[in-house]
């Protein structure tokens, strides 16, 4: 048996740092041309309330794009719903913006939460990256032992590529299930892309590796 994905969930947000703004407004004709129901919401900000267009795709309504002055986050689930919703926002947004879309200045910043069935028990795996002394560990008389893996890449500073995973237990089945995070921060478009492309088999690539130690 091997790591298996079983669910995935990622949001994608894809928001400019520096730059003109997004009419939302006119992203809005457009997505109901596509085939995309729209909702509308304000958010709270220090700047003042912030308008939200809401687009979901009929086939499925339980991924969404949403979109604002400031550019447009994806959050779909599975994984693989990503991109297909990523081609249709970029081409609202290239179109709205036209050349001024050079101009911008965009931070990618990508979270992820994944389950993964684990051919191992939890506690044995979560052990395998920890000297074998670690449960005499305490703090405040109590005994401290391994929750989680926590992995990272880059300094997490703007613009640096970031790349951070954390490993625990899944809460509704310790035992043999694990609940991965995964955060992922760039300015470099095709990077993220390849980053969310690959992601649900980066994942378990580096399961195994662990695994094996």
């Amino acid at each position: 048996m091997s790591f298996r994905v079983e669910r995935s969930h990622v949001v994608f947000k894809h928001l400019i740092h520096v730059g003109p703004d997004v009419d939302a407004e006119a992203v809005a004709d457009i997505a109901a041309r596509r085939d995309y129901t729209k909702q509308t919401r304000q958010i709270p900000t220090p700047k003042g309330p912030l308008k939200e267009y809401l687009f979901r795709p009929k086939t499925n309504p339980q991924s969404l794009i949403v979109f604002s002055s400031k550019g447009f986050v994806i959050d779909a689930q599975p994984s693989e719903n990503v991109l297909p919703l990523f081609r249709d926002a970029y081409d609202f947004y290239e179109k709205v913006l036209g050349d001024e879309a050079m101009t911008a200045t965009v931070l990618m910043d990508i979270n992820a939460k994944i389950e993964v069935f684990s051919p191992v028990p939890v506690k044995e795996f979560i052990n395998k990256l920890y000297i074998s002394d670690v449960s005499n560990l305490s703090f405040s008389g109590k005994e401290l032992y391994p929750h989680g893996i926590t992995l990272a890449s880059g300094s997490g500073k703007f613009p640096e590529e970031f790349i951070q995973i954390t490993i625990q237990p899944l809460p509704k089945d310790p035992q043999r299930r694990l609940a991965v995070m995964a955060v992922y921060r760039s300015t470099e478009l095709d990077d993220a892309l390849k980053y969310i492309e690959k992601i649900d088999g980066n994942i378990t690539k580096i399961l195994e590796k662990i695994s094996a130690k």
